[in-house]
């Protein structure tokens, strides 16, 4: 049907079938290979952003798949499967061509009216909402919306678009926003379940776990993500659930009191890769407490929820690697999760007052300028999908960066017990967490008025306003600030006079 109709998509050259085995059946399909061809999405990821020419691929990559998403519209194929993943890139010198991939998935012979189109295009828009910027967005809009208005005339089961650009991007957000929920919603059923990604194993004396096997996406500075585990292996590090917070190092204790234990473990794989990892132990203090667990989440238990919701939303984290419980007749017994350990990471108080004390001006110029404009992304992206952090401060923000590497800051949030999903991070939401994160760097001599400034800047940016005015957001944090800073003022001299200390 596409070669029919002029749509470009990988040529076919044979299909074979075998006879089932069990209840698998057994097929091969065989295409002709594109040279030079890359997924869009690592064609689009591959460019370097400092190069002279980059803007000119992107410009031409952006109208070539808007050609090829019209023109298939218009000659009724709707690919309902449509991500940068499915769509590969050939280049040819300065020419490039898109061409569809994986066509299981595949409408034919039918009108694609607008709704349909809003919803295939909303499902593209997935990818790119976290790694294109608005305006190249908005450029294959109007590319899109271009040459479907071209191809009306030529295509044979065409459609004229009814709604006007604002009125398409207004749709767009709507559906894209419908698009996200219901993709994350899957994600985070995914983490409780058997598949590539995560496990559910069944332990000795009443144990259970959910254990993390691969990263479908890995991130570069996270070593677990690198590689892949199995049952079999988690199984034998998790033998003994008792023996993980026994280090045979006293220094690996982080945190001993009586309701939660925090260590470091060292694991080695099969084939001889160690990797640190971080155990956070929870222990109810009272029999009520365990009570209330009957009918209540544990918090390992939400920090493998939440560290994985936050991952799949794009948002840096610690990530998940084990959780695991001990139940009996439903009341919580003993709990605790793993997380990957950070390297190389501190706290953003720290790494302002202690990490940059050498530094010299220009290093820590362009390391502030690049946590800026990071934490804005990773600010924005949280309350983007749906949560607030109670506790938002700097020493819950965590910096990664190595300065003898060539690499930027990254931030990454820590303690998820301050999580919450809400239905919509209204702004007054937002402000209480930025006020929060405020004055826990009013020690911070480092942490500039100016730097204040630059952030509110990139972050209005990062919520959707290109040209924001920083001054109303301005006096509402430092207005509740100072209120914040007076109420505490009082809850010191309280403690001061009953204690003699705060």
């Amino acid at each position: 049907y596409a070669r029919q109709h002029g749509i470009d998509t990988v040529q076919p050259i044979a299909a074979a079938q075998a006879p089932m085995r069990g209840r698998d059946p057994v097929s091969i399909f065989i295409t002709i290979g594109v040279r030079k061809a890359l997924a869009l999405n690592e064609c689009w990821s591959a460019l370097d952003p400092a190069a002279p020419d980059t803007r000119r691929i992107k410009n031409r990559i952006i109208d070539v798949t808007a050609r090829l998403i019209a023109w298939a519209h218009q000659n009724g194929f709707a690919h309902l499967d449509l991500h940068a993943g499915n769509m590969l890139i050939e280049q040819a010198g300065d020419d490039c061509r898109a061409v569809f991939v994986d066509l299981n998935n595949v409408r034919l012979g039918r009108r694609v009216r607008e709704r349909a189109i809003v919803r295939n295009l909303a499902q593209f828009n997935q990818w790119f909402r976290w790694n294109a910027t608005l305006i190249d967005r908005i450029r294959f809009l109007d590319r899109y919306i271009d040459w479907h208005r071209r191809f009306e005339p030529s295509g044979t089961h065409s459609l004229a678009l009814h709604s006007d650009r604002k009125r398409l991007l207004a749709l767009l957000e709507r559906a894209a926003l419908r698009h996200a929920a219901k993709l994350n919603a899957k994600r985070d059923r995914r983490t409780m379940r058997n598949g590539r990604y995560f496990s559910r194993i069944k332990l000795d004396k009443g144990w259970h776990a959910h254990v993390f096997l691969s990263a479908k996406h890995p991130w570069p500075t996270h070593a677990p993500t690198k590689l892949k585990f199995d049952r079999a292996q988690w199984q034998h590090w998790l033998e003994d659930p008792e023996a993980w917070f026994t280090p045979e190092d006293r220094s690996w204790i982080i945190k001993d009191s009586r309701t939660a234990m925090v260590c470091r473990q060292r694991l080695t794989t099969r084939d001889g890769h160690s990797f640190d990892t971080v155990c956070k132990r929870s222990l109810p203090r009272t029999l009520l407490r365990r009570l209330i667990y009957l009918f209540r989440t544990s918090r390992p238990m939400l920090t493998w929820k939440r560290g994985n919701a936050l991952l799949s939303r794009q948002i840096p984290t610690a990530r998940p690697l084990a959780v695991v419980e001990r139940r009996r007749f439903g009341l919580l017994i003993d709990s605790f999760v793993v997380t990957e350990h950070l390297d190389h990471a501190l706290d953003l108080d720290t790494l302002l007052t202690v990490k940059l004390r050498q530094a010299s001006d220009a290093t820590r110029r362009r390391v502030k300028n690049a946590i800026v404009a990071d934490l804005a992304t990773v600010l924005s992206r949280l309350y983007a999908s749906g949560f607030t952090h109670r506790d938002l401060k700097a020493p819950n923000v965590m910096v990664q960066w190595d300065p003898d590497l060539a690499m930027d800051p990254r931030v990454l949030l820590v303690d998820l017990d301050g999580l919450h999903r809400v239905r919509r991070a209204t702004m007054s939401r937002q402000i209480r967490g930025l006020t929060r994160l405020n004055i826990s760097l009013d020690h911070c001599k480092r942490a500039t008025l100016t730097d204040r400034a630059r952030f509110l800047k990139r972050y209005l940016r990062a919520m959707g306003n290109p040209d924001p005015d920083i001054k109303p957001l301005w006096r509402q944090i430092a207005a509740r600030s100072a209120r914040l800073r007076r109420s505490r003022h009082r809850q010191q001299q309280k403690m001061l006079a009953r204690y003699g200390r705060f």
